[in-house]
């Protein structure tokens, strides 16, 4: 016998989708508010709260600009945001002067809203779903090495601005010209000797990022464990702090009063160097344990997708002989009566197998396409057990542009002619119910049972179309299948996506 089944599993959480969404905007009037709170010097949280509701009272245009910005399509979405976050301060600087937030306010909420729009893979959204295109930086090949190489090359080019912009530099410390255009184009010379020196330094400190990251991180201690990686540690800083320093040493930029290590002498086994080599290891290696958590979550995800695709092929592989066996029986059972009607059900059955083989493979096929198929399998259908079975079924109107997984809805029709339809000896009904609400599928096959003869067990098109939905949808599904009185009933609901 079948036995009922109830899976139920709930929607999409929109709602942590729209929080995630308006979360830059939100945080950036929390900021906005502290930051008058300190200026004000007032201790109570009642007034930091009070601080809050209006900052994001003035905001929640941009506010609102900024969640139509994340699910709209990018032409609307770029108009909304520069409305929200240009056009309106500016406006409600001209109606009510005084009354509003400062430019740099406002620069600050927008900010927040662009870097959100531009970094987070997630940030174009719709309803919760992520959308096609992505986030565009997330094009750009970062990685942790080349992002701590970038930030070494901006701090040489800062430094070396520096100490190019004063007069012997070296002898005037500290420094208190930040940057003199005119006296580096004027000592390109001096400018390019900085730049090879503290180039040479950068070198170093990059070496000794890559040490923890390559060396103390990925060969020791993802290798061996903990305790050789702590004995490790100990020995980049008992041996790297002093042969860094006597390599800072080497350069011409030292001179006997000054040199560039951080102890500011010669002497490469000051304790300075060594504190400053500990709280530079301190400060890598949280991050690039961080990093490395992700990439191997990164690749385990990555994995496990490629087995879940593989798997969903295994599973189409073995539901295709099954749409082929009942389709030749069909047609079997037509040539053997001899009927005019076999010249029709093999175009049908042709349509079938094009129908499998071409759109099967596909991610996503229209859901036009898809009801198609179903009306070809119960044409087939009703050539054979017409005399005696009454079919019903109620389409969705064409034209949705909405698609779904191919190969989904025949299972549960399937199942209704194998255990509802072909086992009778009398008459019988098969009714079919198909509609969109809010983009989402009501999927409704209902057969009778056969009177007095035991149901037969279940087949794995059932289980496929279990796993499937699993693999495909995650929780966001509902099926059921259950027996009610002298029928058969059997649900699915799913999201459609656009075509």
């Amino acid at each position: 016998m079948r036995e009922p089944i109830e899976v139920k599993l709930s929607e999409g959480p929109c709602h942590r989708a729209l929080l995630l969404q308006a979360a830059p905007v939100l945080v950036a009037a929390l900021v906005i508010a502290l930051a008058d709170q300190v200026g004000s010097a007032d201790p109570r949280w009642t007034a930091l709260a009070g601080t809050v509701v209006r900052v994001v009272g003035l905001l929640l245009p941009a506010l609102a600009a900024h969640v139509a910005a994340c699910r709209w399509r990018p032409a609307p979405a770029g108009l909304a945001w520069l409305t929200g976050f240009l056009a309106y301060p500016a406006t409600l600087h001209v109606v009510k002067p005084g009354g509003t937030l400062t430019a740099g306010q406002w620069a600050l909420a927008a900010g927040f809203s662009a870097i959100f729009l531009l970094l987070h893979p997630g940030a174009r959204q719709h309803y919760g779903r992520p959308g096609r295109a992505g986030a565009p930086i997330q094009r750009l090949p970062l990685t942790l090495d080349g992002t701590v190489a970038a930030l070494l090359g901006l701090w040489v080019l800062g430094t070396t601005s520096l100490f190019a912009s004063t007069p012997d530099a070296v002898r005037n410390q500290p420094l208190r010209v930040l940057l003199d255009w005119r006296r580096i184009a004027a000592e390109p010379g001096e400018a390019l000797w900085y730049l090879v020196q503290f180039s040479a330094l950068g070198v170093t400190l990059y070496g000794w990022y890559w040490a923890c990251r390559h060396v103390l991180v990925r060969r020791v201690l993802h290798r061996h464990g903990m305790i050789p990686f702590g004995f490790a540690t100990l020995a980049l800083l008992a041996l790297g702090a002093p042969a860094a320093s006597s390599l800072g040493l080497l350069l011409p930029l030292n001179i006997p009063e000054w040199t560039i290590i951080p102890s500011e002498n010669h002497n490469p086994f000051d304790w300075t160097n060594y504190s400053f080599a500990i709280w530079l290891t301190v400060i890598i290696l949280p991050i690039v344990l961080a990093v490395e958590r992700l990439l191997a979550e990164q690749a385990e995800a990555s994995n496990r997708h490629e087995r879940m695709r593989a798997e969903l092929h295994l599973l189409q592989q073995q539901i295709n002989p099954h749409f082929l066996f009942n389709t030749l029986n069909t047609l079997y059972a037509l040539c053997l009566q001899d009927r005019a009607e076999s010249a029709a059900a093999v175009i049908k059955l042709s349509d079938l197998l094009r129908y499998v083989v071409y759109r099967g493979p596909e991610e996503r096929v229209a859901l036009d396409a898809e009801m198609d198929y179903l009306r070809n399998y119960l044409d087939l259908q009703q050539l054979r057990f017409g005399h005696r079975c009454t079919l019903i079924a109620d389409w969705p109107p064409a034209g949705t542009g909405l698609a779904l997984p191919p190969l989904l809805l025949i299972m549960l029709v399937e199942n209704a002619f194998k255990h509802g339809v072909e086992p009778s000896d009398g008459a019988c009904e098969v009714r079919i119910s198909a509609s969109i609400e809010s983009g989402r599928l009501h999927f409704c096959c209902v057969n009778s049972l056969p009177v007095g003869r035991p149901d037969e067990a279940p087949g794995m098109g059932l289980a496929n179309l279990r796993r499937r939905l699993e693999l495909l949808f995650g929780q966001d599904f509902h099926l059921s299948t259950k027996q009610q009185g002298s029928e058969w009933q059997a649900r699915l609901e799913l999201d459609l996506e656009p075509c």
